[in-house]
């Protein structure tokens, strides 16, 4: 359900996304802040926000990047938020900075949502929360923990989002999906095995030592170019190729049975780690929005996702990539999906006005 106000509202977004021009933004102010995090430090969050005095606030929880608050796409969405009458705050998760997808970031959401109640005086209904990939299930996994202790937000939003860790992660060793019974293959992102395998190869038990390969792969994950480099080439030849192919995202023999390992060996994380688990009991209405050609996380992962929720609103978009729209479709395509993610965005902002 919309109005006028929330569709105009909704076209507006929408148009600011396909037509970005960073210089219709001069008149932001963007600046750095800090949150209480975990351990009591002074975490970073970035605010965005107009020269008016605003109480609709928007959190934009970053997903799994090296670039984390200070992400191009994410200031971009923050700009044209705030340029809509919004107060944005796209908070650092330091554990997702560095890539990794442990149940310590549940806290680090946490901890950042009482801070911005707590210490920024926000009240809950005045806040639309979402969450970007991997952050958008590890933010419904804050809620399900906290469901009985937390005031909700008015409006909660994911985008790009999985349901279940460990069939994301399938999806990311071999491509497939299946859908309407039928199997389809898509070339996975390159980081999908890098973030397996920087995550969770220390865990595993083998019969010799994963130790200069993972330094390997955390240099690689931290862009340290020279560091990787002087790592790899200490490597045996066998690790060498382990290490090309996980950060080619082509998975040998040898690199899918280790994968295979991990994925057995990580099974009750994964379940701690997936909204999937517990879902019922979000009684508010989720907005879930996904891209059908995201090759990060799969649209299928949120269409599971929706079979969970109690009260959902969903829209899985051929315009949509991982980061960006996309710009090679026909023109009546490009309409056609345009209009659905303007009506969609339009019932977001109808629910959150109302």
């Amino acid at each position: 359900m919309s109005n006028i106000q929330s569709y105009y509202k909704s076209v507006r977004v929408i148009s600011a996304l396909i037509r970005y021009d960073i210089n219709k933004y001069s008149s932001l102010k963007i600046y750095n802040s800090y949150y209480i995090g975990l351990s009591s430090g002074k975490t970073p969050v970035k605010i965005i926000t107009s020269n008016k005095n605003i109480n609709k606030v928007f959190i934009l929880f970053p997903g799994a990047s090296p670039f984390a608050e200070e992400h191009p796409k994410m200031l971009m969405l923050g700009q044209i938020l705030a340029s809509n009458g919004f107060k944005v705050y796209i908070p650092r998760i330091p554990p997702l900075k560095k890539l990794e997808v442990t149940e310590e970031n549940i806290n680090w959401f946490l901890s950042f949502y009482k801070w911005l109640i707590n210490n920024e005086m926000v009240r809950p209904e005045k806040i639309i929360m979402t969450g970007i990939s991997y952050g958008g299930g590890l933010m419904l996994k804050m809620l399900i923990d906290n469901a009985d202790k937390l005031s909700f937000p008015k409006a909660i939003m994911t985008f790009g989002t999985y349901s279940d860790a460990q069939s994301l992660f399938k999806f990311l060793l071999s491509g497939k999906l299946i859908v309407d019974n039928k199997e389809h293959i898509i070339e996975p992102n390159e980081w999908g095995l890098i973030v397996i395998f920087h995550n969770y190869l220390k865990n595993l038990k083998l019969d010799w030592d994963t130790t200069k390969l993972q330094k390997a792969i955390h240099y690689k994950v931290n862009n340290f170019d020279k560091d990787s480099n002087h790592h790899i080439e200490d490597l045996p030849k066998s690790q060498k190729d382990l290490f090309y192919s996980i950060v080619s995202g082509k998975a040998n023999l040898e690199v899918e049975e280790l994968a295979y390992m991990i994925l057995e060996n990580e099974s009750d994380s994964y379940k701690k780690l997936s909204p999937e688990f517990g879902a019922e009991k979000i009684k508010d209405k989720i907005f879930i929005l996904h891209g059908a050609n995201d090759s990060m996380v799969p649209f299928t992962q949120s269409i599971q996702l929706s079979e969970y929720l109690p009260n959902v609103e969903l829209c899985i978009s051929y315009l949509i990539e991982h980061k960006e729209i996309a710009r090679n479709s026909g023109f009546f395509s490009r309409l056609r999906e345009m209009k659905k993610i303007i009506n969609f965005y339009s019932r977001l902002f109808f629910h959150y006005e109302n």
